[in-house]
């Protein structure tokens, strides 16, 4: 039987405030790509929402991962490897690994202890993998749109002062203004409110190969 999919594209992550990130930038890059249909759904088969982003002459098959601790990282490749990648064998893939928690963490960390063991796991011939990694926390790409978090606090717009690393800036910043700041899907509303377009362009990271692998062009 013909794979449904001529593509797929995996994340893997350790915390799930990267998680909620990139799904609503995933779903902000496929509002620029009308010719695909992009859509998530509820497999009951691997117990996950997953996404597909389908045009005339692609369709990829888009899963994200969050192991939440590193202790867990080596494991989501057997997540990969036995609900993904034997599942749809002949088809390429594209995992992207993300985790920095340190400004002073280098990209090396992803070629080390845990990381190591899990790239190990995940090789093969029809698998790319890709390090999403900068000198910095998830919350340091949310300070590239400080305008964003500013109305999303219905406060004037300003300069946000830094406090050490991103998660510790943005805290301080809420506690200003009165509010909490909350990791995870409870971020979900701030996160949708950023300019997306300003992040990708301002970040180390290469986030534009995202939008290249999950809306290939022809």
């Amino acid at each position: 039987m013909k794979d449904p999919y001529t593509s797929g594209v995996a994340f893997i992550f350790e915390g799930d405030t990267e998680q909620t990130f990139y799904e609503i930038l995933t779903s902000q890059f496929s509002g620029k790509h009308p010719e695909f249909s992009f859509s998530v759904s509820f497999d009951d088969e691997v117990n996950e929402f997953i996404s597909e982003s389908i045009s005339d002459s692609h369709s990829v098959i888009i899963r994200m991962n969050s192991v939440k601790t590193i202790t867990q990282v080596a494991h989501s490749a057997d997540w990969f490897n036995n609900s993904y990648k034997k599942k749809h064998s002949g088809i390429k893939w594209t995992v992207f690994l993300y985790d920095t928690d340190s400004p002073h963490e280098d990209i090396t960390k992803f070629h080390e202890g845990d990381w190591l063991m899990l790239r190990r796991k995940l090789k093969g011939k029809n698998v790319e993998v890709i390090d999403l990694a900068s000198r910095a926390m998830i919350e340091d790409l949310f300070l590239y749109d400080m305008e964003g978090i500013c109305n999303y606090l219905e406060v004037p717009n300003q300069a946000i002062p830094r406090e050490g690393n991103g998660k510790t800036t943005l805290k301080q910043f809420y506690r200003k203004h009165g509010k909490v700041y909350h990791e995870g899907e409870r971020a979900t509303d701030m996160i949708w409110g950023l300019n997306m377009d300003s992040i990708v362009a301002k970040a180390e990271i290469q986030l534009g190969i995202i939008d290249e692998r999950c809306f290939p062009a022809k």
